[in-house]
């Protein structure tokens, strides 16, 4: 049978491959309060944050040297998960993340499987550019390619997969024989979401392997899955994984999180304790009132979490980081660890 071999957990904030200093455009528009924040599973306008959040002294975080040394650890963590990735050297590689209308849109799936023999990643067109929220385009270079590139996909494998997580698990599961698009105009068509863009240039690099990427609707909420669920669907990912008739070396890869667009610190701490000592009732139990805007991406974590706990694989913190842009303690939250 397969053998899962490593599990990687990386943020991919767009944060991260934003200048220091281009943090304030953010900013800028997070300040603005007909903007909704979610802080401890309430809405606030961005007023009402600051002000409950005024005691933490957030403002002494936002000088320049601060957000770069945040960057820099960042990158050395993500340099780490890249080394282990290129040691462990997997066969193949499952990717858990989620679509944000990126390739998904009149239809959107609560679990997803794309099995393809290749998997193509493009550019934004300039008119998908002029679209994005204030300094998102910035930080493209963190997940999209300069050129359109194809990257090895495994059809059998992901076939495989899917099969196996609705015939014996129970979940049903949208099979993609190609990526989806949002549109038949070819000038319209969209990379990969950023979920998976990330992993290809900062984690995989220049060893992108066959792999299946495997959504998790984690932002669009009318049917999107709760933490028990994830954690339910990430064993039995790796139940069709041990069940496929292969000596394979497998890689699980997770991206996105931790708590954003407004950091908790102490959230985050008791997320990342629970899946380190294997707290699947505290991970279960998550409300989705705690899982909204970015920080909902913690269930593709919860996913991941669970499959190396199904595997055997014990969870190395090897960095945290907060990405704080505002007095109000917003930005983003990156945590970067190992399963092995």
């Amino acid at each position: 049978m397969a053998k899962i071999v490593l599990g990687i957990g990386c943020a991919h904030t767009p944060q991260l491959h934003t200048l220091a200093h281009d943090w304030d455009i953010r900013a800028e528009r997070d300040r603005q309060d007909g903007i909704p924040l979610w802080f401890k599973g309430r809405k606030l306008r961005y007023a009402e944050l600051e002000a409950e959040r005024a005691g933490e002294n957030i403002g002494a975080l936002l000088d320049l040297p601060t957000r770069q040394a945040a960057l820099d650890r960042s990158f050395a963590a993500m340099d780490r998960l890249h080394q282990a990735y290129v040691a462990a050297n997997p066969d193949v590689v499952v990717i858990i993340g989620n679509d944000q209308h990126e390739i998904f849109s009149e239809m959107v799936p609560t679990f997803a499987v794309i099995a393809a023999d290749e998997i193509a990643n493009i550019p934004r067109t300039g008119e998908q550019k002029s679209r994005l929220p204030v300094g998102i385009e910035i930080s493209d270079h963190g997940h999209l390619p300069d050129a359109p590139t194809v990257y090895p996909g495994d059809r059998a494998f992901g076939t495989h997969l899917a099969r196996h997580l609705v015939r014996e698990s129970n979940f049903d599961v949208t099979l993609c024989h190609e990526k989806p698009t949002v549109s038949n105009d070819k000038s319209l068509l969209f990379g990969m979401p950023h979920a998976y863009g990330f992993l290809y240039k900062n984690i995989m690099r220049d060893h992108v392997r066959p792999h299946v990427p495997v959504d998790v609707n984690c932002w669009y909420y009318d049917n999107s899955p709760s933490a028990a669920r994830c954690h339910d669907f990430g064993a039995a990912v790796t139940r069709a994984i041990e069940a496929w008739d292969s000596d394979a070396r497998v890689a699980v890869l997770t991206t996105g999180g931790l708590t954003h667009f407004v950091v908790d610190p102490e959230w985050d701490a008791r997320f990342i304790e629970a899946m380190r000592t294997r707290d699947h009732d505290w991970l279960r139990a998550i409300p989705q009132n705690e899982l909204m805007a970015g920080t909902s991406e913690c269930k593709s974590w919860i996913a991941t979490s669970a499959a190396m706990d199904a595997a055997g694989l014990a969870m190395e913190l090897i960095d945290y980081q907060k990405l704080y842009r505002t007095e109000g303690g917003t930005g983003s939250s990156c945590g970067f660890t190992l399963w092995r």
